[in-house]
């Protein structure tokens, strides 16, 4: 499998989880922030690890003030 496609995934699992707390934007760029954080890790426990550190921070994160419900994909 692709990686940008196991993050495109990751992404929008977190978006269908978060989009309430957090535009796509925010989402996408922290899952790219996590996989950049956990780059030494091994390849084929990165996508794994950077969805679990992507989902805890999202859960630390303050929830963002100009969200929209979440209604669409990020894939339209």
């Amino acid at each position: 499998m692709n990686d940008d496609v196991s993050y495109c995934d990751i992404t929008e699992r977190m978006f269908t989880e978060f989009a309430r707390m957090h535009p796509l934007p925010v989402i996408a760029t922290l899952v790219r922030q996590c996989r950049r954080d956990l780059e030494g890790s091994p390849p084929g426990a990165l996508p794994e690890l950077v969805e679990r550190l992507a989902r805890q921070r999202l859960s630390d994160l303050p929830p963002s003030t100009n969200t929209a419900p979440a209604e669409s994909s990020p894939h339209r």
